[in-house]
């Protein structure tokens, strides 16, 4: 018992005495209930009404049947019992004691006894004297094969009388072994009986208690087997922001570009590649390694008023591929009108003194959205327009341009016409318009004078000369009351002089009437 409660205490290393003692409190106790059940179970009669069933150990000259002035024991069932066994046998293998234990006196071979008296059943172990030596030192193994203890065996239903000088009772049939004792070291050896390892097998809590290690130095925990290396972590895809949404006007400007940033979420190294779903999406670059960006932009183009969706799609090898959704919103152009112009100039061309030239057309369009109100004016006294103002959702409104020459001499003429609308893109207009006015070729002049009141006028006579006083034959001669002539052909920039004669039916002329002159431009 001795050798347990050290290999015990070897084995619970820095345990505070409090808990070895309420270990050691539990195997006694074990130990006790244990020798009390065997005794019992051997032999179910063999209990007095004032003793307890324990073992005593006495000459080995005593039989079986050989009582010493013993009254015969009434048979009591112990309080274990709970029905009667045609035949019981049971075996004790106690701790094998040290060497140095001295010889007891009693005649015959020494074995282990445990002395006392006449007891209660409810005796308690403290109360029991077990004289125990010194430890030996042979080993814990000795505790399930080399110990040994006394058997006894008893035939049921069979008491011999109590010795009177020891106060014990040989069952009948029983017989106790002799122990040897060893010559060089004194320690005694019993014949084998049942082991504690075959208590410990019967009771799996003895055998925690019953195990301890050979070596005085308390045993390592057992080592974990050796684990595998953790699978290895894939990449994985992260992108931020999880969506992108672009807006533009039809016809207008393209969106600002947006940005896509790529992380790796997971282990290893991340080999990416970026594409897109729709003609009017780009991204840029379109691969990379590692953390990294890309840029999307959104192309207006041609595209009408509308919503449009398309994605970005972010792709690694090992890892799912992640998918970032764009939407584009095409919203309609603002109610802006702009002036349509057509054609953007003009040109006029005349003679001088001859009929003005021909007039010609200003069209006016919108070609934006919405209404356009119009108006336009000139700044020349010799260009006249009409109407002067209008508006125009579609379709077309005509300007008429009007040119006079009078008054105006030979030359190079120019005036602007200035096109306005009230909110429209591109107000105002200007439109160049020119006139040019030529010199004719030849001229003439138109002669007026009173008719004579001389009686007898057949007609008159007209003289034309380049010089004054220097004329010659008449240019023409006029019959009858006539008082006009009209003098043409004449050279530009000269100057002409004419007089006039009247005549009768006689033929008589008379003198020149007073000379007029006119220069040619």
């Amino acid at each position: 018992m001795r050798q347990v409660v050290d290999q015990m205490r070897r084995q619970m290393g820095q345990m505070g005495s409090v808990r070895l003692g309420i270990c050691l409190l539990a195997i006694l106790t074990f130990v006790f209930f244990a020798e009390e059940s065997a005794a019992q179970l051997s032999n179910p009669t063999g209990q007095t009404t004032n003793q307890k069933s324990l073992i005593k150990s006495g000459n080995s000259s005593q039989t079986a049947t050989g009582g010493k002035n013993g009254p015969t024991a009434k048979p009591v069932p112990h309080r274990l019992i709970r029905k009667s066994q045609s035949v019981l046998a049971a075996t004790l293998q106690p701790i094998p004691l040290d060497a140095s234990k001295p010889t007891p006196s009693t005649a015959g071979s020494p074995s282990p006894q445990i002395t006392g008296t006449t007891q209660s059943q409810n005796t308690s172990l403290s109360n029991q004297t077990v004289p125990i030596g010194a430890p030996t030192t042979a080993p814990t193994a000795l505790i399930g094969s080399a110990a040994t203890t006394t058997i006894t065996t008893a035939t049921p239903n069979t008491i011999a009388p109590r010795s009177a000088s020891t106060g014990t009772t040989t069952f009948a049939g029983a017989t106790t072994p002799a122990a040897a004792a060893n010559g060089s070291s004194g320690a005694i050896t019993f014949p084998g009986g049942r082991s504690i390892s075959n208590l410990a097998s019967e009771m799996p809590g003895l055998s925690q208690l019953t195990s301890p290690s050979s070596s005085s130095t308390p045993s390592s925990p057992p080592s974990s087997p050796p684990s595998s290396p953790p699978a290895p972590v894939p990449p994985a895809i992260g992108a931020s922001p999880t969506s992108l949404s672009f807006t533009a006007q039809q016809g207008g400007s393209n969106p600002s570009a947006q940005t896509v940033s790529i992380s790796n979420t997971g282990g290893g190294t991340l080999s990416w590649s970026a594409s897109d779903s729709a003609a009017w999406l780009t991204v840029s670059p379109a691969s990379g390694t590692g953390n990294g960006s890309v840029s999307v932009s959104a192309t207006t183009g041609t595209l009408a008023a509308g919503s449009y969706s398309g994605a970005v799609t972010l792709s690694a090898t090992g890892t799912a591929p992640v998918t970032v959704p764009v939407s584009f919103t095409v919203t309609a152009p603002l109610a802006t009108p702009t002036i349509g112009l057509s054609p953007t100039a003009f040109s006029f061309a005349a003679t001088q003194g001859a009929a003005n030239p021909s007039t010609q057309t200003l069209n006016i369009t919108n070609p934006g959205s919405g209404t356009l109100t119009w108006s336009v004016a000139d700044n020349a006294n010799w260009l006249a327009l009409s109407p002067a103002s209008g508006t125009i959702t579609t379709g077309t409104n005509p300007v008429t341009l009007s040119v006079n020459t009078a008054g105006l001499l030979a030359g190079s003429f120019t005036a602007t016409i200035n096109v306005t609308a009230s909110g429209a893109t591109n107000t105002p207009q200007a439109i160049p318009v020119t006139l040019t006015l030529s010199a004719p070729s030849t001229s003439s002049a138109t002669l007026s004078w009173t008719d004579s009141t001389s009686s007898g006028v057949a007609g008159y006579k007209v003289y034309q000369a380049t010089a004054s006083g220097a004329y010659g034959a008449p240019i023409a001669t006029l019959a009858g009351n006539v008082t006009g002539y009209t003098s043409s052909g004449l050279a530009v920039g000269t100057t002409y002089f004419w007089v006039v004669t009247a005549y009768d039916q006689a033929g008589n002329e008379s003198t020149y009437s007073n000379e007029v002159s006119k220069s040619i431009f």
